[in-house]
C-alpha cells in the first residue's frame, strides 16, 4: 500500500494523519515465518520536516502468529510499538537513518511495517515465562509430560569424570 508524498513534499500541506491496516500477512525473519493474527493496524502521522523529509511517528499494533522458541508449540503475541522513523529524504540521505529506501516520492506502509516489526520484535518467543521446553534427548515437551533422559543418559565425554567421582567416594 503506497501513498504518493508529493503534496507534503511541496508543502500543499503540512501532514498527512494515517490510520489503516496493512495488508502484510506475514514475514520471513531468520529462516522463519512469522505471520499475523490480526491485521497490522498502523496510526499516525506523516509530517515534513524540511525540504525533502519526512517523519512518520505513530503507532503499530497487532498479534504475531509464531511457535515458542523452545518447545514449539503455537504461540499468539499481541505487539505494540510506538514510533518515530524518517521515512523520506530525497538527496539527504546521509543525514538521516532510512530504515526503508523509497521508490521515488511514495511511502510504502507494507515495507515500513516489515521493517519496524524487525527491528523491534523479540528474536523469539516464549509460550509461557517457565517454559521448559524439549527434551534434547528423546523431544518430549517437558510441559506436559516429563521422561528419564537426563536420569539415564550420561554424556561419554564426563563418563570418566564419573569414574574419578566415584573413586574418591569409595576412598
Amino acid at each position: 500500500m503506497k501513498t504518493d508524498l508529493r503534496a507534503l513534499l511541496s508543502g500543499q500541506i503540512e501532514a498527512l494523519d494515517f490510520d489503516q491496516d496493512s495488508s502484510l500477512t506475514q514475514m520471513q525473519r531468520g529462516g522463519d515465518t512469522l505471520g499475523f493474527n490480526s491485521p497490522i493496524h498502523v496510526q499516525g502521522r506523516l509530517s515534513r520536516l524540511e525540504d525533502g523529509v519526512v517523519f512518520f511517528s505513530g503507532r503499530l499494533d497487532t498479534v504475531v502468529k509464531t511457535v515458542c522458541g523452545r518447545c514449539l508449540e503455537p504461540v499468539l503475541e499481541p505487539f505494540s510499538i510506538e514510533f518515530g522513523e524518517v521515512v523520506y529524504a530525497d538527496g539527504k540521505e546521509e543525514e538521516y537513518d532510512l530504515i526503508i529506501e523509497p521508490e521515488g516520492p511514495t511511502f510504502d506502509l507494507d515495507a515500513f511495517c516489515e521493517a519496524i516489526l524487525e527491528l523491534n520484535l523479540p528474536v523469539s518467543f516464549l509460550c509461557r515465562e517457565d517454559c521448559k521446553g524439549l527434551c534434547p534427548i528423546c523431544g518430549t515437551n517437558l510441559n506436559t509430560s516429563e521422561c528419564n533422559c537426563k536420569e539415564n543418559q550420561i554424556d561419554q565425554r564426563f563418563a570418566k569424570l564419573k569414574d574419578l567421582l566415584q573413586e574418591s567416594k569409595n576412598k
